[in-house]
């Protein structure tokens, strides 16, 4: 009898043992069959802003579940090299919300306060630099704003509500001679010359100025090169150029996560950066200058010097917001999210819900737009959807709608393949920092989707 029952239980552990590899099997195949899902949308939305703007998109996106990514387009107007998605970027400005989890970390640990004052986190640092580098013409940030600075804190800075004038000369709202750019224009006269940080800081423009602010927002780069060197100054670096932005990150981005401190964007991708705006040209012209061979790209250090691929940018959007928290504490990375949907900007972070085309949940999300010579992206992690995108193009326009615009079919189609419905959407610029995305399911279109893939 004895030998029975333990037949009975053999045959029953095996019984088992087949049911649990088999729901794992199918685990297993409804992932990928998602996953191919995915991938399909973000091929579809890359191609479709391809075609519309004849440029090379890279499009990624990142969960705790699923990874996937998509690229199309030519990166070399000469040779038709087609995209790739390990193809590196240059990120400009998404740079900054690295820059200011950073600064979130440091003050997490301790280092400094939100509303502590610029200059004596910075001052130190400034005249070891300029006894070591005679060139170096000021010793603090008083030398360069006088008294108005004294007063301007971390936050501010942060949350781009300081007077500090942006060393950036690009504006979008062109003159009576059209839109004029004078540092675009002495970078392309010199293509081998980037500016430091120091430089950028003492240009005439910037030296000596100050914004009123009358609106309560004062975009400036120029805010997040100081806010570098208050990272530096408490790493002990000995100047800028020693100073590693790579070491707070994550131990499996640092490998794939450059900032180029020098060089042009040759020196790191196959991807040339085409500048297609009308900035320096007579009315109605448009440019069309290969970037790839000029340093002046990376000018900003750690305001836009980010370079790498779609994948890594979304995987850092996942580590920075999502929930690893992997940069700074959950608790000070909420301190850097937009509150609300009217409030534009947060601490180095922009609210991008208007990019979304959807209400309530779905249509949060948060991250920064880049646009730099040539190119232009934008990285956004959604929590409600509790995933990552980024998107990346070879391409810098007057308005820089493609990424929003490649943001809005992605983003939309990837919730479509997660909830069980086909969408169709719609695009249209509004401005410089956003645009509208309107969606709507396809009647008739839904997906069928495997149940384990919806509850895992």
């Amino acid at each position: 009898k004895s030998r029975k029952v333990g037949a009975n239980c053999t045959a029953m552990e095996q019984h088992r043992y087949v049911l649990l590899s088999s729901l794992l099997l199918a685990i297993v195949v409804a992932d990928s069959a998602v996953e191919d899902k995915l991938k399909a949308v973000l091929d579809e939305a890359a191609q479709r802003v391809s075609e519309h703007y004849n440029c090379s998109v890279s499009i990624a996106l990142h969960s705790s579940k699923w990874t996937a990514s998509a690229a199309r387009g030519p990166t070399n107007a000469e040779t038709g090299r087609p995209g790739q998605t390990t193809d590196s970027y240059a990120w400009g400005s998404v740079t900054k919300m690295f820059t200011a989890a950073s600064i979130m970390k440091l003050i997490s640990e301790g280092a400094f306060k939100l509303d502590d004052s610029i200059g004596p986190l910075v001052d130190p640092f400034l005249g070891r630099m300029a006894r070591a580098n005679p060139r170096q013409n000021f010793t603090s940030v008083s030398d360069l704003w006088g008294d108005r600075i004294k007063e301007t804190t971390v936050r501010q800075l942060l949350s781009m509500r300081a007077g500090v004038p942006d060393f950036d000369t690009a504006t979008p709202r062109p003159g009576p001679q059209g839109l004029k750019d004078p540092l675009r224009a002495e970078l392309y006269a010199t293509p081998n010359r980037v500016y430091t940080p120091i430089q950028l800081m003492s240009v005439p423009w910037v030296a000596g100025h100050w914004n009123s602010c009358r609106f309560g927002f004062c975009y400036s780069s120029t805010n997040f090169m100081l806010l570098g060197l208050v990272i530096a100054a408490h790493q002990g670096a000995e100047s800028w150029e020693n100073f590693d932005q790579s070491s707070f990150l994550p131990s499996q981005l640092r490998e794939t996560l450059a900032f180029a401190d020098a060089g042009a964007p040759r020196n790191y991708t196959l991807v040339h950066g085409y500048d297609r705006t009308s900035y320096n040209v007579p009315k109605g012209a448009t440019n069309n200058h290969d970037n790839w061979s000029v340093d002046g790209v990376f000018s900003g250090w750690t305001a836009s010097n980010l370079v790498a691929s779609a994948p890594h940018v979304a995987e850092l959007a996942w580590e920075l917001y999502g929930p690893p928290s992997s940069i700074a504490p959950r608790e000070f990375m909420q301190q850097m999210i937009p509150r609300g949907f009217m409030q534009f900007y947060g601490l180095g972070t922009f609210n991008l819900g208007m990019l979304t085309g959807q209400h309530g949940k779905y249509g949060e999300g948060y991250g920064h737009l880049g646009a730099t010579y040539g190119y232009q992206s934008v990285a956004v992690y959604f929590p409600g959807a509790e995933f990552s995108m980024a998107v990346a193009t070879n391409i810098e326009t007057n308005m820089q709608p493609q990424p929003s615009e490649a943001l809005c079919y992605a983003y939309n189609g990837a919730l479509g393949v997660l909830h069980g419905y086909a969408v169709s959407c719609t695009f249209s610029t509004s401005g410089f920092f956003g645009g509208t995305c309107k969606c709507q399911r396809q009647l008739g279109q839904e997906f069928r989707q495997q149940p384990l893939a919806i509850f895992i």
